[in-house]
């Protein structure tokens, strides 16, 4: 049954325009047009929130029968395409299959015969016979088990296509799940299994066709049969709790299959049980005979010549060191990979006696096979994703990238390839995010609010958003640059750092290089800046003002001059921050340390404040009124006095930027966490309502203490009235609701990412959602400060509190700086951030790619990886271990950068 939507959430819409437009005119009328304005945008849009969040939120009506039976033939259409792309892509459809043979394993680690029905067996190139022995199972249960690389993986993705070829009437839909996210203590089988299809498959998420929670009711209901892979990927202490969750969920005679090498698998049914009435396959070591038949109808036609020696030794000799070698389908499949393309000479494996040696021979030839992208297909208009994947990427930057990765992954002592953690293979940075371009746009923002007020004098909008827009990019490149060129990070052996081993001549070179490269970008920008500045100062000249001013002769060739030098001030920084940290081996501060913090929330402050202040010397200093001395007389910096009034509007702007600093850091906007996260604007509005009071009174208790600090504390002149100082409480408390209004948005909407069931680029753009929507509720409290002095033109109020408001950050441009520096600040705490800086050091460090997360996809295409949830492993672990030590063989052991 369709389900009915009520009518009386409309009408209270309708009732609160109707409310809202009455207020409005009452306040219009009344003569206050500036507060209404302001009044009727800020209330209009939280209520269109709410309204749509209200909508997005109300629940939807339990799936019905008939809704049931739809979402189980969608789940099986989902299912039936996932596989048959993922086997296609792995060469399990070839016409002839590698025939792989699996016998009873019931003596050794099943029940008994009589509790199963019957025993198992069968061959993996005879699919449909196999699926019809399982379908003979009473009670179709069946434990797939075997050694590295034998196939057991393969065997259950063959099976979920052929149960999904021909399906009987009622039976159940196989879906293949990863069980080395599941951690058997915190949930239970089937809740998890119905949360994984839930987010493995967003289709069943369609409330209107499949009705509410289908997936959990599949699986409630037995309409799904799960097929649970690498029982021995979970941790070895789990497994027996494990054992028992999936013997209670079957209990009620529920199909399964499970996967688990053998050893593994033994061990745990010594030590604890078995699965109840559940048949057991073990892969038998592949025969001679068959690779001998799977190669003459795999290798193409004219290839069989190259392949003829492996062919005869084979033949010839059963039990030699190739035979031995290719018994196991792993290898097999690594052989033809690594000699399917034209050129290679497969007849190399029969000049080694040994199958260890042949294995790794096949490990190490690995990557140069799949990274090589075969000649383009016949028909050119047909997309070959795996050949756009090899193409991508250079051999030997990708076995680079491994080798990294899977050293990475050792030392975690972990399995998994996670993009929110490869900021830990970074070696504690002693400059912080001084070896990023986050410093250098610090410094640009705090340079574009210094000019964008100072812009404000003379020059009409239009050419101030280009002035403003001008300074900033270029002060953030030019600083960005630097900074990053006289930062002395990296690992040993890496273009970002000289290697001491190659003596002094080589640091010279490299440190004349990296000069060349500064004057390289920053004189094009200093010149640019001169003219600016130039076209600036005649603009004010010619400006209608109070005070008549003039501009000394090549002020803009010196302006240009002055900035070029200023950038010194950020390389040299960069350089006694390095040196000392290094000196004091400092180690990585664990995440969410207070004092990394405040360090991290004062460094900004610092690099936001040296950009104001060269802004503030390059466009007022120049300028002097006029005193009868001579117009060519030369006069670049002005009196001290001048220069106190500069910096004191510099470090005004600096406190602005730190109190609205403390209160994101004491609102803990962006969530203190390492993991990603996701916005979801459908949870129910009543949870909104219960965080909104608590996060307001925060945000005006932080916002007002704040302030009061501010206002006594800031280097404000000597001219400024006690009545003004205390507009910084009420900027204060200003600023404190908005953040809350924004920390109670987040908090109803930012949920931690589901890293169990979720896809890496789901993952990473769920997270990258979350961090633009910090860097909006950032922005979102200085443009509504600006529209309300603005539209109030509380600028040259008679009242003194309001002038100071309206002074304060007083063009658009400005506070749109001070919003984005905030909002950098907010975002530099995330790990979408960590992300990218990581990515930005590992690539200039070569260690990997500068698009890590496309490389891994790349390498799961390539059947080099594999996801589980949006973590990514290596297919099989003996390719991990062997990348890893072929590359420390090699004396190029992968090093943290």
């Amino acid at each position: 049954m369709a389900r009915t939507r009520t009518w009386w959430p409309w009408a209270v819409g309708a009732v609160g325009v109707v409310v809202l437009v009455t207020v409005v005119a009452l306040v219009v009328g009344a003569g206050a047009q500036a507060a209404a304005t302001s009044l009727s945008v800020v209330i209009s849009a939280v209520a269109g929130l709410l309204s749509w969040s209200w909508h997005r939120s109300r629940p939807a009506a339990p799936a019905t029968r008939a809704e049931l039976d739809q979402a189980a033939e969608a789940l099986a259409a989902m299912v039936r395409r996932q596989w048959t792309e993922e086997a296609a892509a792995q060469g399990l459809l070839d016409p002839h299959p590698l025939a792989v043979r699996w016998r009873s394993g019931q003596s050794e680690a099943g029940d008994h015969v009589r509790m199963v029905g019957r025993t198992l067996s069968g061959r993996s190139d005879d699919i449909p016979a196999f699926a019809a022995a399982f379908r003979a199972l009473p009670r179709r249960r069946l434990v797939i088990v075997g050694e590295p690389g034998a196939g057991k993986t393969a065997l259950a993705i063959l099976l979920v296509r052929e149960l999904l070829r021909d399906p009987e009437p009622g039976e159940p839909v196989p879906v293949l799940l990863d069980l080395a996210s599941w951690n058997p203590r915190r949930e239970p089988l089937a809740p998890w299994m119905a949360r994984r299809i839930h987010e493995d498959y967003p289709a069943l998420r369609d409330h209107e066709t499949y009705g509410r929670d289908a997936a959990r009711k599949l699986v409630a209901e037995g309409r799904v049969l799960p097929v649970l892979d690498g029982l021995d990927e979970i941790p070895a202490d789990l497994r027996p709790e494990a054992l028992a969750s999936v013997n209670h969920a079957i209990a009620l005679h529920d199909p399964l299959v499970l996967t688990s090498r053998r050893a593994e698998y033994h061990r745990l049914v010594e030590e604890a049980d078995v699965i109840t009435a559940a048949a057991v396959v073990v892969a038998q070591p592949v025969e001679a005979a068959d690779v001998v038949d799977y190669l003459r109808s795999a290798v193409p036609p004219r290839h069989i010549p190259a392949w003829q020696p492996v062919l005869d030794d084979l033949a010839g000799r059963p039990r030699g060191a190739v035979a031995q070698a290719l018994s196991v389908p792993l290898n097999v499949w690594l052989a033809r990979t690594v000699y399917g393309s034209p050129g290679t000479d497969p007849a190399e494996l029969t000049r080694w006696n040994d199958a260890e040696t042949i294995r790794h021979h096949l490990l190490d030839a690995l990557v140069p096979a799949v990274f090589t992208a075969p000649p383009a297909a016949t028909d050119r208009s047909v997309p070959d994703v795996r050949r756009t994947a090899a193409a991508r990427w250079h051999p030997d930057d990708a076995r680079t990238a491994l080798a990294f990765l899977a050293d990475h992954v050792r030392r975690q002592r972990t399995d998994g390839i996670a993009w929110w953690d490869l900021h830990r293979a970074l070696r504690p940075d002693p400059a912080g995010p001084l070896s990023g371009p986050a410093a250098g746009a610090m410094i640009g923002l705090g340079a574009g609010c210094m000019a964008g007020d100072y812009f404000h004098w003379a020059l009409p909008p239009f050419t101030r958003l280009l002035c403003f827009l001008a300074v900033t990019l270029a002060t953030a490149v030019g600083a960005g640059v630097v900074i990053r060129l006289a930062h002395v990070g990296g690992d040993p052996g890496a273009p970002g750092r000289p290697d001491r081993a190659g003596g002094g001549r080589h640091i010279t070179g490299e440190v004349l290089r990296r000069i060349g490269l500064a004057l390289a970008v920053v004189l094009p920008l200093a010149a640019g800046m001169g003219a600016l500045i130039e076209y600036w100062a005649e603009a004010v000249e010619r400006a209608d003002t109070d005070i008549e001013v003039i501009a000394p002769p090549y002020t803009g060739i010196k302006a240009g001059i002055a900035w070029a030098l200023f950038m010194v001030v950020p390389a040299l920084g960069a350089l006694c921050v390095t040196a000392l940290r290094r000196r004091a081996r400092a180690d990585r501060r664990p995440a969410g340390d207070l004092g990394a913090e405040v360090r991290r929330i004062l460094l900004y402050v610092v690099l936001f404040w040296l950009g104001a202040q060269v802004a503030g010397i390059l466009l007022y200093m120049p300028f002097r009124q006029v005193t009868g001395e001579p117009p060519t007389r030369i006069v670049f910096i002005t009196p001290a006095e001048d220069l106190v009034f500069v910096s004191r509007r510099a470090a005004s702007r600096a406190c602005v930027l730190l109190l609205i600093a403390g209160v994101m850091a004491g609102l803990r906007l962006s969530g203190g966490s390492s993991r990603p996260a996701r916005l979801d604007f459908r949870a129910p509005v009543r949870v909104l309502a219960g965080v909104l009071p608590a996060c307001l009174g925060r945000g005006l208790l932080f916002g007002s203490v704040l302030g009061v600090v501010l206002a006594f504390a800031a280097p404000w002149g000597p001219m400024i009235a006690w009545s003004t100082r205390l507009v910084a409480c009420g900027f204060g408390a200003f600023f404190g609701l908005l953040f809350g209004l924004g920390l109670a948005v987040l908090r109803w909407a930012r949920v931690p990412a589901d890293l169990e069931q979720e896809t890496p680029q789901s993952t990473l753009r769920g997270e990258r959602a979350a961090a633009a929507a910090l860097l909006v509720f950032a922005l979102v409290p200085l443009l509504a400060k600006w529209f309300i002095a603005f539209e109030g033109h509380f600028a040259g109020s008679d009242i003194q509190a309001l002038d100071a408001v309206g002074r304060w950050l007083e063009t658009l441009e400005a506070n749109v700086a001070m919003g984005l520096a905030a909002g950098l600040l907010a975002v530099s705490g995330t790990a979408y951030f960590a992300y990218r800086e990581a990515g930005l050091r590992l690539a200039a460090a070569r260690r990997l790619p500068s698009r890590p997360l496309s490389f891994l996809e790349d390498a799961r295409m390539l059947s080099v990886l594999r996801r589980v949830g949006p973590v990514y492993h290596f297919c099989h672990a003996e390719f991990q271990d062997r990348i890893v030590s072929a590359a420390g063989a090699a004396g190029g052991a992968p090093q943290r950068a």
